[in-house]
């Protein structure tokens, strides 16, 4: 009879499909289980936001909140 450490079913833990005892406390730690040990994780942004959008994303909040706002008349 052999004695596996993986679970019969995957479980669901924090959005990450665990195995076994060590995945689930990865997953606890909101660490993903599945990605490889030791390597350093890889910081890029998600999302890049083109035209308009990325001149928005480069503002701080005190030079935001001093541009003027584009007023639009509902009415025209």
């Amino acid at each position: 009879m052999a004695i596996s450490s993986d679970y019969p079913r995957p479980i669901n833990v924090n959005g990450y499909v665990c195995r076994n005892c060590d995945d689930v406390s990865d997953a606890r730690k909101f660490i993903d289980p599945r990605a490889p040990k030791g390597v350093a994780p890889i910081e890029d942004e998600a999302v890049r936001f083109g035209g308009t959008l990325a001149q928005r994303t480069d503002r701080s909040g005190a030079e935001a909140a001093q541009s003027p706002r584009q007023l639009v008349d509902r009415l025209a």
